[in-house]
């Protein structure tokens, strides 16, 4: 009985590990498709992205190896927000300091300059969540060869918990079928 419930609750395990390896799968597989087939600068997830922090510029905020998640848009944008922009090929992630006609001036936290007017044009969107040294599991998550390692992992753990045991037939029965093959009257086994 005992054996019964650690089985079962293996098995749930295993096809719950399952479903997120393969959400995890879908979303390493659309993001490569939007950056390296689609050419986009960054991903976007239902008008949200993310990105992990390279600098210290916005310590003790944020700083290296934290994961932000941005809101894509320019809109309800104040001073006080912190926003990622566009200069040149760099994503950069800056505080609003002050809110013109025709963008915004930025600063870093841990700056002591301010940045040059930003256009809203460049204006990535805003961040809404700060997940604190997320940056580096994601970087080790996102690597194909733990992807792989973690693939193989399943499959030899659904392996192990498919097996389902001897089956006995009943006294009436001489063979029955089941998922894991055709069991005989004799006891032997038929695949």
């Amino acid at each position: 009985m005992k054996s019964e419930i650690v089985y079962r609750s293996m098995k749930v395990i295993s096809n719950i590990l399952f479903v997120i390896l393969g959400i995890v799968l879908v979303l390493c597989l659309y993001s490569f498709v939007s950056i390296k087939v689609l050419s986009n600068k960054y991903v976007n997830f239902f008008s949200y992205t993310f990105f992990q922090i390279g600098s210290n510029s916005m310590a003790p905020a944020i700083t290296t190896n934290d994961l932000i998640i941005v809101k894509l848009s320019d809109e309800n944008i104040k001073v006080g927000d912190i926003i990622t922009y566009e200069d040149g090929d760099t994503l950069i992630t800056h505080r609003v300091q002050q809110v013109t006609q025709t963008g915004y001036v930025t600063k870093g936290d841990a700056n002591m300059e301010q940045d040059k007017v930003i256009l809203k044009e460049q204006v990535v969107g805003k961040v809404v969540k700060i997940l604190p040294q997320f940056g580096v599991w994601f970087k080790v998550l996102s690597t194909p060869k733990i992807i792989a390692m973690i693939c193989v992992t399943l499959f030899l753990f659904s392996i192990a918990f498919a097996y389902t045991g001897k089956k006995h037939l009943p006294d009436n029965a001489d063979f029955a079928i089941y998922y894991s093959g055709i069991q005989m009257k004799n006891g032997g086994k038929d695949d």
